[in-house]
């Protein structure tokens, strides 16, 4: 039976998709608030010039003196992004929009989950890319004040061994005072081709020492636990990047200037669905990805 494509009934159907897109989208659990710090923007940039070191706490003798924060310019831009469907007017007209629901439901999905491509395409990039203190994110050479020559870069392959010699990079890296920050890692995130061996080695009572047989390490395994295990799609293959993100600042920065919004074009007065006889339903965001503090991250090669 034809359905009569009305403006009322059109209007409705806008309704009932965006508060299908809205709950599709406040259900999925993206992986970037989990790793950036999320800031919301007021302009078409934000500057992130406190990025650096914090002084410690000392023995007040006499007066106080203050720890100037590192003046390092580092800009974050916005950028606009979008993502939109078409529906021919019969699916309307024939009663179909069960066949638009999951499109909708998708398009929820990918606009939720977004930002994670832009903060994991940060850190496959964090190799050749530069961070507030003009190194690469991941360098061999960081060096704030008295911190010395420091290093949160690796180009080995993921096993027991070499993730242990990541937490101990991380824990032993210094403020710009020559200080232990001691920063505790608490998230491993890798690719699929990574996934089930990050499994064995955080999920195993015993260590799997690599070579032409598997060898069980007496004393069982001290990384069991230890790390949340994230898997992402994004992550270049052989990469793997050991992150602490329980503290203010996080290894990367996302910034919202406009949260993805459902729009459509439906009208059939507007010259587009006159001509086509289609309509489109879509997704604009506005918003920005930049490195948050390097010391809050190791990254390898593989």
């Amino acid at each position: 039976m034809s359905r009569l494509v009305t403006r009322d009934f059109l209007s409705a159907t806008f309704t009932g998709f965006k508060g299908l897109y809205d709950k599709s989208f406040a259900q999925t659990e993206p992986l970037y608030p989990k790793i950036s710090t999320v800031v919301e923007s007021t302009s078409d940039k934000e500057s992130y010039n406190w990025l650096g070191s914090v002084p410690s706490m000392r023995q007040w003798t006499d007066e106080r003196i203050p720890g100037a924060l590192r003046t390092n310019s580092y800009d974050v831009e916005n950028q606009k992004y979008e993502a939109t469907i078409e529906v021919d007017r019969e699916t309307f007209e024939d009663d179909k929009l069960g066949q638009i629901k999951p499109r909708i439901e998708e398009l929820a999905v990918r606009a939720a989950t977004h930002p994670d491509e832009l903060v994991i395409g940060l850190l496959n990039d964090g190799f050749a890319s530069a961070c507030y203190d003009g190194q690469f994110f991941f360098d061999t050479d960081h060096a704030e004040g008295l911190s010395g020559t420091q290093s949160n870069k690796l180009a080995v392959a993921l096993s027991s061994a070499n993730l242990e010699t990541a937490v101990e990079t991380m824990l032993a890296f210094k403020d710009d005072q020559g200080k232990p920050l001691g920063i505790m890692p608490d998230t491993l995130v890798v690719g699929p081709e990574n996934y089930f061996d990050a499994r064995q080695i955080l999920n195993s009572v015993s260590i799997v020492l690599a070579g032409s047989s598997d060898i069980e390490k007496p004393g069982g395994n001290p990384l069991s636990g230890m790390l949340d295990l994230h898997v992402s799609p994004h992550v270049d293959s052989g990469k793997w990047f050991v992150l602490a993100t329980k503290y203010p600042v996080r290894p990367t920065l996302f910034q919202w200037r406009i949260k993805p919004e459902f729009t459509a074009v439906t009208d059939p007065s507007d010259e587009y669905v006159f001509s086509t006889d289609t309509f489109k339903y879509g997704v604009r965001s506005r918003c920005g990805a930049g490195y948050g503090l390097w010391q809050m991250a190791v990254g390898s090669t593989g």
